[in-house]
């Protein structure tokens, strides 16, 4: 009898580790339920409610999806945050003295309260770490009204900012909770929004006329060639007031509606435990289980991925990975003002497609000129797909099938170079057995002249899975040995 509860004990301490993200050297554990989603980079994990399990099989519940996220600062980083000295201990004291405030029915800022100087953070949003607040409102915080409350919630001290908007369409509620251990501070933020409520009720006028809409004749459109060109100013007017905020009021949201946004928070914070970190920080790497690989990434890169289980078709796995410094540097200088000003011109304009294409070549240079990596890989196993097992069963004759269709391809886009794309040196690699089939690329390419890259692709299939591998880099840029030997060996 003690065998089987010992068993029992084992098998359910398992069962919560696999559906657990746990960073020791943050000091903290997440049950994320194996998300369909989810996004880790040095400080910061984001993930979503719904597991891959779920995701896809029900409309419903993917249109509630929630998205939590966990960041991390220790001592030292909110030290420079705060310009002063932080531990748990210095968070208890401001907790307290919020929670007074609260008491006494105050305005928590006739206060002054570092920790709630959001602004601050967003400073510090480098080295892997990004805020909810700092990124999606930076701009709009002014305009709204956050509710600012104190509470233990499952058993925490917690600092809870809330946020309720509209934006367009849309009603979202973030919430983000200020909680602390070990001298480090935590914020747990999650990120609801619902389509319904305030989106735009169709008459049966309206509705009849969409359904006429290919019956149509083209007047609209010779109308809109004639209609004076818009202002760049206009069209930025435009798409910024399309994405203003504004304050909605708990009473005007219906209960169900904000005990499901309430939830999923406190979700959150139900399955947050902190605990003693270690020394030793958390290499960022991904496992994609279709293709049975873990890749082990740089320190300050971040990946994304995408888990998606359908019932009785085996499991699809997409990862993205890339710098995080990089891809904040390719955001940083982007040129919205030229946007706005494409734009502005109506299609049938002469002067329309010059300006696309001016625009695609600045456009593409500022992102090449600060990208310098790229990785993607996709999976599927559970393969029954017909033409998969007959690729495996005449290994040699499909061997050089596609050898010759994939190498007279290549051929034929080296023929072809113009500004925008070149291919200038290329290696095949084929690998076909009745066990499993690998195609290898090696491919050298100038991107605008001016950026040269190398190109891995590696494609391998085998009786239950396959998979897929790009990896971009600059050709003039060191890559770590490690990411290149891990690289080279995605296959089966």
């Amino acid at each position: 009898m003690k065998k089987i509860t010992a068993l029992a004990a084992a098998l359910v301490l398992c069962a919560a580790h696999a559906s657990a993200y746990e960073n020791s050297y943050a000091g903290y554990s997440v049950k994320d339920g194996q998300p369909y989603y989810k996004l880790e980079a040095k400080k910061v994990y984001a993930y979503t409610n719904i597991s891959s399990k779920k995701a896809y099989q029900n409309e419903e519940d993917l249109k509630n999806t929630a998205v939590n996220i966990v960041n991390y600062y220790t001592a030292e980083d909110m030290e420079q945050i705060l310009g002063e000295k932080f531990s748990t201990a210095y968070f208890d004291a401001e907790y307290e003295k919020l929670a007074l405030l609260e008491r006494s029915q105050l305005n928590p800022k006739t206060v002054p309260a570092p920790l709630l100087e959001l602004d601050k953070y967003a400073e510090h949003d480098s080295n892997g770490n990004l805020t909810i607040q700092s990124k999606v409102l930076k701009e709009k915080l002014e305009k709204l009204t956050p509710l600012i409350k104190t509470g233990k919630i499952a058993g925490k001290k917690a600092i809870t900012i809330s946020y309720l908007y509209k934006q367009g369409d849309v009603l979202v509620k973030i919430d983000t909770s200020l909680v602390s251990a070990n001298d480090r501070l935590y914020l747990l933020s999650t990120v609801n929004t619902d389509q319904d409520l305030y989106a735009p009720k169709k008459d049966k006028k309206s509705a009849d006329a969409d359904a006429d809409i290919d019956e149509t004749d083209t007047d609209e459109e010779n109308e809109e060639a004639k209609t004076e060109p818009k202002s760049a100013a206009s069209v930025k007017e435009e798409m910024e007031k399309a994405l203003e905020v504004e304050n909605v009021f708990v009473r005007d949201v219906p209960a169900e509606t904000m005990q499901r946004f309430d939830k999923a928070h406190t979700d959150l914070l139900k399955g947050f435990k902190a605990f003693a970190p270690t020394s030793t920080p958390k290499a960022i790497s991904f496992t994609d289980a279709a293709a049975g690989k873990s890749v082990q990434l740089p320190d300050d890169w971040f990946y994304g991925q995408l888990n998606l289980k359908y019932k009785d078709k085996g499991t699809f796995y997409l990862t993205l990975a890339s710098s995080m410094k990089e891809m904040q540097e390719v955001a940083a200088n982007t040129d919205y003002d030229s946007v706005y000003s494409v734009l502005a011109i109506p299609q049938a304009d002469p002067e329309y497609q010059k300006k696309v294409t001016e625009l695609y070549s600045s456009g593409a240079r500022n992102v090449l000129q600060h990208w310098n990596h790229l990785l993607i890989t996709a999976s599927v196993d559970n393969i029954t797909d017909a033409e998969i097992k007959e690729l495996l069963s005449t290994p040699v004759a499909n061997r050089l099938a596609v050898e010759s269709f994939i190498s007279e391809g290549l051929q034929r886009m080296k023929g072809f170079s113009n500004e925008y794309f070149a291919l200038k040196d290329y290696k095949t690699n084929f690998d076909f057995t009745q066990e499993k089939a690998l195609i290898g690329i090696n491919a050298d390419t100038d991107l605008l002249k001016d950026f040269a890259y190398n190109n891995k692709i590696l494609l391998s299939c085998n009786q239950k899975a396959a998979t897929a591998m790009l990896f971009i880099k600059k050709t003039d840029v060191e890559t770590k040995k490690s990411l290149e030997q891990q690289v080279n060996e995605w296959h089966f």
